[in-house]
Order: C-alpha cells, then sequence, then structure tokens
C-alpha cells in the first residue's frame, strides 16, 4: 500500500491544564497530522458559551530541541486549516449540549494538499522532533468538565518519495489594539512565504473593525506590496476559503443566549427547533461579529442553528502567488527588510500575525 493512517494518540481525557507530548520518531514521511479535539460541556440547564470550543486547544507546537517548526494556538492553526484546505467542517458534531461533547477534526497539513510527493514532513530530517499539544481545558465550550484528544497521521508508506521541504507556520507576533495606533512588526526575511496571515477575535465586533489599513512593505517602503483595508483584503486576493458555513446545536431559552461560532464577519444564521415532534414557539437569532452569536427562544427547546459568514476566527490571509506554486512563492531572501504596517481599529482586541513559508531539507 502506498499510504497508510497510523494512530499517534488513542482518545485520552484531558482534566487538567496539562501537555501531552508525542515523539515523532517514525521512518516515513508525513503528509498530515490530524488533531480530534473534544470539549464536553456542561451546564445541566444550558447557558451562554465560555468561548468557542477551539480555545481549549492553548498551543499546538512542532519542535526539534529549540528549532520550532509549528507553533499556534488552536483558533490560529484552524483558521490556518480552512483557508490551506477548503475544508469546513472538516468533521465532527459542534454543539453547545449539557453534558455533551463538541468534536472537532482540525489538520496540520505539511504540503500544498494531501499527498503532497514534494512537501512533507519527514522525521529522519531531525534529531529528536516532539509534537506537543498544550491544553487550556475549561477555556472552551459551554462550562466545560473535560476534553478529549487523539492524534492520527496521515502518512506514505510503501511509496518511496524524496521531498525537498515542508510547509513551517509560526506566529510572529500579538499585541493588544490601540484605536488609531500603528503596529509595526519586522517580519523574518530566512524562507520564502506561501502566506501571511492576520487573526483579532472580540465578541461582537468584526475583524474589519478591528484592523484599519495593512500595509506591507520592502526595504523602507521601497516597493510596497499591500497598502489596503481588511474588506478590501478579504474580498479580493484573500478570498479564497474565507467564506464557511456551519451547524450547531444548542439551548433556546426565552432569556437568550450567547454562543460563539466560526464566522466572524457578515454573519447570516437561521434556527429552528431540533425535536422529534413539532413544538410551538419561534426562535431568533442575531449578531454574529466576532464570532459571538445572540440566540433566542420563546422557551427551552433544543435549537438547531446554521451560519454563515466571513473570515475564519476573525482571520485574513495574504496568499503569495500560485498556491499549487512553488516557485511562484515570495522570494524574501533577496530583500534587506520586511515590514508590517497595521493600523488597529477598536481598541482592547488582542491581534495575531502569523506565516505559512517554506523550509527547504538540506542537501
Amino acid at each position: 500500500m502506498n499510504y497508510r493512517y497510523l494512530e499517534l494518540l488513542g482518545l485520552m481525557d484531558i482534566e487538567s491544564n496539562r501537555t501531552v507530548v508525542i515523539d515523532l520518531n517514525m521512518a516515513d514521511p508525513i503528509s498530515e497530522i490530524i488533531l480530534d479535539t473534544r470539549v464536553t460541556n456542561g451546564a445541566g440547564g444550558g447557558e451562554s458559551s465560555t468561548n468557542h470550543p477551539i480555545a481549549s486547544v492553548a498551543k499546538v507546537e512542532i519542535v526539534d530541541g529549540s528549532d520550532v517548526l509549528f507553533s499556534l494556538d488552536g483558533f490560529e492553526t484552524e483558521a490556518l486549516d480552512i483557508y490551506h484546505s477548503g475544508k469546513h467542517p472538516r468533521g465532527g458534531w459542534y454543539n453547545y449540549l449539557p453534558s455533551n461533547p463538541t468534536d472537532r477534526q482540525t489538520a496540520i497539513t505539511f504540503g500544498r494538499h494531501l499527498w503532497d510527493e514534494l512537501l512533507a514532513f519527514d522525521p529522519k530530517k531531525f534529531t529528536n522532533p516532539q509534537l506537543k499539544i498544550s491544553f487550556a481545558y475549561a477555556a472552551g465550550g459551554m462550562a466545560p468538565s473535560k476534553c478529549e484528544l487523539s492524534v492520527l497521521a496521515a502518512m506514505f508508506d510503501e511509496k518511496m518519495i524524496s521531498p525537498v521541504g515542508f510547509l513551517m507556520t509560526k506566529e510572529v507576533k500579538s499585541w493588544v489594539s490601540v484605536a488609531g495606533a500603528h503596529e509595526y512588526t519586522d517580519l523574518p526575511t530566512d524562507y520564502p512565504y506561501r502566506k501571511l496571515l492576520l487573526q483579532d477575535r472580540l465578541a461582537e465586533y468584526p475583524p474589519h473593525w478591528m484592523f484599519g489599513n495593512i500595509k506591507l512593505s520592502e526595504d523602507q517602503d521601497k516597493k510596497v506590496i499591500v497598502n489596503n483595508e481588511f474588506r478590501d483584503l478579504m474580498f479580493g486576493i484573500g478570498r479564497e476559503n474565507a467564506y464557511i458555513e456551519e451547524a450547531w446545536t444548542v439551548v433556546g431559552s426565552a432569556a437568550g443566549r450567547a454562543q460563539h461560532i466560526t464566522p466572524t464577519m457578515d454573519v447570516m444564521g437561521v434556527a429552528n427547533t431540533w425535536a422529534e415532534n413539532v413544538l410551538g414557539g419561534d426562535q431568533g437569532v442575531y449578531g454574529g461579529d466576532g464570532g459571538y452569536l445572540l440566540v433566542n427562544s420563546e422557551g427551552e427547546a433544543n435549537i438547531q442553528i446554521k451560519v454563515a459568514g466571513w473570515a475564519p476566527h476573525g482571520t485574513l490571509q495574504i496568499p503569495f502567488g500560485l498556491q499549487d506554486v512553488i516557485e511562484d512563492w515570495y522570494d524574501v531572501s533577496k530583500i534587506g527588510s520586511l515590514k508590517l504596517d497595521v493600523t488597529d481599529g477598536v481598541s482592547s482586541g488582542t491581534s495575531k500575525v502569523f506565516i505559512q513559508q517554506l523550509r527547504r531539507y538540506a542537501a
């Protein structure tokens, strides 16, 4: 068989803030790693969600000693997967029902696509590569009682490949926004860029309110790559896979509740009773800015909601070149400096910058 699907970690309970470490000491290259994270809701009568379930994943890292090969939090990891693959939802059941787990599948893909023969993670190229998944187990879901985790890997088997490198993604910077302020970031110029991503997720505020103008320039503005507002970039070069749909099941209440969702901008939603028999009463949804959806019902009832909107987890992608053509990506080795200038919109949001780069193996 050319390929195999390996379980790196069987389903385990996470009932405290901890880091799970998995040695990546296999001989064959890895095309993709799948994280299956589950958050079990508490709150017997139902209530507003604590946060989006993916908030329980505090950090995902791949390291080789002090060499960091991948480093993002849960929100960043899932947003990158959505933009990279166009798959959402990747799998699982999304809900805020008492005592029920919400199951999310998130991928770390090392190539341009699954089974990319040119780009894959080859453990033999490193000394002691490890996957580290850190949890803030009670941070996401609805008054969560525990998390669960399993990890799988899509690996090459009998098919012999010679990958030239892999896609490396890291958070470069985070800051708390101050309305009208400029935040300058000197970006690394060590490896070619495939994507630059910016994220800010603040309840009741869409990301185009959080980010004002976004400017990227080389060598003290000798060449300006982009100099645009968030919406212009979202609906322009960042449009691919930026629009997503998902369904949730929640407990409705006449008092109204807030539930966290994945789209954060220009969100629209519909709701209906989720029950075996027809029940009286109306349901309504409103808002969704910043991934914060208001849910109302005439009475206590399980409700199914379908939502759609832009900017997964408040994230914008700026892709460089044709995404399947390695030679078309942004080669920054020939420039002296690369500077990002972000004008903050609304205060008190936590803004982040992360980058996806091509890291080649040594000859």
